[in-house]
């Protein structure tokens, strides 16, 4: 496998999806990591997590830059799973969504159709809606071959001062709990993200 890339699809840059990304860097590690379509004024955040280009894949693979041949898409609308064949060789993009319920096949539209012509391969990770970095989590671990036993929950509830907020997707349970991004809890809870990952991005 080359490097797992993550083609930022929101409007936004969102403290939400900021968590996730920094999560998957965490996983995979940095090396392993290329952030593409990302917007100028995030570039310094982020390359503390992996590579960042303003490019779009879409662009990198239509100039020439990376082959079409070399990718493989996730997307849950793929009609075959991911296989740890598919991975040798292969650079994995992952949309970097944050994901709606029920899904609006977002992946598809705004990424997998408009590579399709250049040869690329689609593939599924299950029927369920992971997050970004849950969707890193199982790559890697599909590649150091370690899926067996693997688990995972659908839903994972959130306890606030305001009430109960149920996350609709699916996660990776990792030493018997939702793999969740490191200061997710914390930022949905109390509107913040922790301070050790503000003085960390330099914030």
């Amino acid at each position: 496998m080359r490097k797992i890339i993550i083609e930022h699809l929101e409007d936004e840059f969102a403290p939400w999806i900021l968590l996730e990304y920094r999560h998957s860097s965490l996983i995979a590690g940095r090396d392993m990591i290329l952030f593409t379509n990302i917007p100028d004024r995030y570039h310094r955040i982020l390359e503390r997590y992996g590579t960042v280009s303003s490019e779009s894949i879409v662009n990198l693979v239509s100039s020439g830059i990376i082959k079409g041949e070399d990718l493989v898409v996730l997307d849950p609308k793929a009609q075959r799973r991911l296989e740890r064949e598919d991975l040798y060789g292969k650079y994995v993009v992952i949309g970097g969504i944050l994901g709606d319920h029920p899904p609006r096949g977002r992946t598809w539209e705004l990424l997998t159709r408009k590579l399709l012509d250049y040869g690329v391969i689609t593939r599924n990770i299950g029927e369920g809606q992971y997050s970004i970095d849950g969707a890193v989590y199982y790559v890697v671990e599909l590649w150091r071959n370690k899926l067996d036993g693997f688990r995972f929950v659908d839903g994972v509830d959130i306890e606030t001062p305001h009430g109960k907020i149920h996350l609709p997707f699916r996660y990776p349970v990792v030493n018997g709990k939702p793999l969740l991004a490191p200061g997710l809890v914390e930022y949905l809870v109390h509107g913040r993200i922790p301070r050790e990952i503000l003085e960390e991005i330099g914030l």
